[in-house]
């Protein structure tokens, strides 16, 4: 018979597949500290024969707790998966909430930056062609020779480095 898993009914004593592992170590971790606590309570009582009788003695207390230890081990790790998410929801929304404008603005006047150093450096190379423009159109003038060559911000440069 192949049944969907929507199909079964709810139980309230299951656990999540993805949390089995969990519900078994809570599962062990509480019987062992639940042993111990009635093994701890058994033996310092003094009243009993032998160790068969403190063994006896923690097994009658251990037992009837079984179902308990069970139960309480599934609340664990359910309220810590709800809290995991809880906590997985909070951290996302506080990083779209804070962080990435944060970083937005972090990231924004790096450009800003980057575009001054931009003009800084295009003034520069500005600076240059004209002086070798100039020096050119001097050396021309010394000559005796006609200029003709534009100035480096006209058009019909285009960028080509004052040579015209």
């Amino acid at each position: 018979m192949n049944r969907n898993r929507n199909d079964d009914p709810l139980n309230p004593l299951t656990v999540a597949r993805n949390l089995l592992a969990w519900c078994l170590g809570v599962i062990f971790a509480l019987t062992l500290a639940w042993t111990w606590f009635a093994y701890w309570y058994e033996s310092t009582r003094g009243d009993h024969g032998d160790g068969y009788d403190v063994a006896a003695a923690v097994a009658d207390r251990v037992m009837p707790s079984a179902l308990l230890i069970v139960i309480v081990a599934i609340l664990i790790v359910t309220v810590g998966d709800l809290i995991g998410g809880f906590a997985v929801v909070t951290a996302r929304y506080l990083g779209n909430k804070f962080v990435k404008p944060l970083i937005e603005k972090r990231r924004e006047e790096g450009r800003e930056e980057g575009r001054a150093e931009g003009r800084v450096k295009g003034r520069a190379e500005e600076r240059l062609l004209w002086s070798e423009w100039n020096r050119r159109r001097e050396a021309a003038e010394a000559a005796g020779d006609v200029f003709s060559e534009p100035p480096p911000d006209r058009a019909e440069n285009n960028g080509a480095n004052g040579t015209g």
